[in-house]
């Protein structure tokens, strides 16, 4: 009897995350678009903020569920991880739950417990897993200011406040500002988070793919069948699924 998972078991959703985020974003940019009529009313635009919000969402759950696929296709990654003092503890009600399931769900059960809400946290895990780094110097200060905006408008509904002002350097208009004026998201700021976002995962998956092609080879190993067809879709960013 043949035991081994199917390749879609891999990923979260049973979809390769690369492909499933690049629909992700797709599906922002038309909704982001469609509502686009009104972007000379000055006020508040409550469907972009929802977008902005979402976007950032989508983002740290495609990160979570990567570096997931990612261990779930090579579990041995967990030594990387214990090695670079990462935290590998798991529940044991939850290894006993999936049972012989768990080689290729302990990606799932890890990622669960990490933190991918900001870039030096993502650089982090990645980096302990397979020596990836996600975000260049640029782009962290980029996914910063994309979470300070974020936040913004999740805690406090998009009003200035006095901290948000200094972080931004808008000292000077602080007090003028803050509890008074707004974030404006129109669909401009929305088209330009999903193009950053967009250019991060594509790097992203292609990095740890090749990563994890060079840790094989160094362990003289190699994949046949199912895992083989999940680490190929790894990579897979509206492209032909593997066959």
């Amino acid at each position: 009897m043949n035991t081994e998972p199917d390749w879609l078991d891999y990923f979260s959703g049973g979809v390769p995350t690369g492909e499933y985020f690049r629909i992700t974003l797709s599906d922002l940019r038309e909704v982001a678009d469609l509502r686009d009529a009104d972007e000379e009313w000055p006020g508040t635009n409550r469907f972009q903020q929802l977008c902005f919000i979402g976007a950032v969402c989508y983002f740290e759950a495609f990160c979570k569920d990567h570096f997931a696929s990612i261990l779930n296709i090579e579990p041995f990654l967990v030594a990387n991880l214990k090695a670079a003092g990462q935290d590998t503890s798991v529940d044991a009600a939850h290894v006993v739950l999936y049972g012989h399931e768990i080689d290729h769900r302990i990606g799932f059960v890890l990622a669960e417990k990490y933190d991918f809400g900001a870039a030096a946290k993502i650089n982090s895990a990645f980096n302990a897993l397979l020596k990836v780094t996600p975000f260049n110097k640029d782009e962290a200060e980029r996914y910063s200011e994309i979470l300070r905006d974020r936040n913004l408008l999740v805690h406090h509904g998009g009003t200035f406040t006095l901290r948000y002002l200094e972080q931004k350097g808008a000292v000077a208009d602080a007090r003028a500002n803050a509890f008074y004026q707004s974030r404006t998201v129109r669909a401009a700021d929305v088209l330009q988070v999903l193009d950053f976002f967009g250019v991060v995962a594509q790097k992203l998956i292609r990095a740890t793919h090749a990563a994890l092609l060079q840790h094989l080879l160094s362990q003289g190993r190699t994949y046949s069948g199912q895992r083989q067809k999940a680490l190929e879709a790894t990579v897979w960013w509206e492209n032909e699924a593997p066959a």
